[in-house]
């Protein structure tokens, strides 16, 4: 009997050994196929690295010695500007690039840079005072009292509408006034003639 094979009912029956499941070898394709290439990868596009500002150790007060100071988005002249900043204004430091600081306005919480040569560290005069006009006074040169009375007799002279305002005075004709003065008549006109009428209140009141 051989291998594989049993007795049932006094005859041989032959029983199927096992077979081993061998594994399957790759499928080969045609000649005329060609594999298909790989795509290729795509190139992982990797920006140019921004040098960091250097960090201040602290923000420092600084204050704005320009007029309309632009405040920039970056350290550009050519930036879009944030805001403008008056002459005056103090800011605070938070960083340095180069010729740029970065600044923050502490009034309206803004961040932005300012050209480093527009900060100051002692605050400047917002505007220039206008010179203090000094009003001019005419300071009368001092007389002296006898110049005043011999100018309150002049001018009491010639207010008289006639030519015999005081006794010494002469008329038309030359002759001298004496009694028919005006000074010399009660009532009506009362020239100055003499320096005894002068007072000095009247003297006091000519200054």
């Amino acid at each position: 009997m051989k291998l594989g094979e049993t007795r049932e009912g006094g005859r041989g029956v032959a029983t199927p050994s096992p077979t081993s499941t061998a594994p399957s070898a790759p499928a080969k394709l045609p000649p005329d196929q060609p594999p298909k290439p790989l795509p290729p990868s795509t190139p992982v596009k990797r920006s140019t690295p921004v040098p960091p500002a250097q960090n201040t150790e602290r923000a420092e007060p600084k204050f704005v010695r320009g007029n309309s100071v632009a405040l920039r988005q970056t350290p550009n002249a050519k930036a879009s500007i944030i805001d403008r900043l008056d002459l005056g204004k103090q800011v605070m430091v938070l960083a340095r690039e180069g010729q740029w600081s970065r600044v923050r306005d502490d009034l309206t919480r803004r961040e932005g840079w300012v050209a480093t040569r527009f900060l100051s560290d002692d605050e400047p005069v917002a505007k220039r005072e206008a010179p203090e006009v000094k009003q001019t006074v005419e300071v009368k040169p001092k007389i002296s009292p006898s110049m005043i009375i011999q100018r309150i007799i002049a001018e009491s002279i010639a207010g008289y509408p006639g030519t015999c305002a005081c006794p010494y005075s002469t008329d038309r004709r030359g002759r001298k006034c004496g009694s028919r003065s005006a000074y010399s008549k009660p009532g009506g006109y009362s020239p100055i003639c003499f320096a005894g009428d002068v007072t000095r209140s009247m003297i006091e009141a000519y200054n």
